[in-house]
């Protein structure tokens, strides 16, 4: 068995854009932060489509408008492998997994398998 095992969970992201369009998404959108701060890391043409929404506001019905996008986002169950290896427990082979580093087999639930060139039909 898996020490140390942590079970799978969900965790709710948030994201921010500013946006720019028809009112049914057709148009731009660029990441931001809360407060509507466009994020440091958006490319060089992303930042140039920026400037030029903020010069035409005539052409969109949301202008310079922070939406918020909320989603769940399941993060794999963990554990640590009787070699020591940290193991992410994920759905590779028939709901198994191996580590890494010394090819030992688990379920999902952290529980010991046989390698699949063992398992009976």
């Amino acid at each position: 068995m898996i020490r140390n095992y942590t079970p799978a969970s969900y965790e709710t992201i948030i994201e921010y854009d500013i946006v720019f369009d028809d009112g049914e998404f057709n148009g731009f959108s660029f990441p931001c932060d809360k407060e509507g701060n466009i994020l440091p890391n958006i490319s060089k043409e992303a930042k140039e489509n920026y400037k030029t929404c903020l010069e035409h506001p005539e052409r969109y019905e949301r202008f310079n408008r922070v939406i918020e996008s909320e989603w769940k986002a399941r993060t794999n169950a963990r554990g640590i492998c009787h070699c020591g290896n940290e193991v992410e427990l994920y759905d590779m082979y028939f709901g198994s997994c191996k580590c890494e580093k010394c090819g030992q087999w688990y379920n999902l639930f952290g529980q010991e398998l046989l390698p699949p060139e063992q398992w009976e039909d």
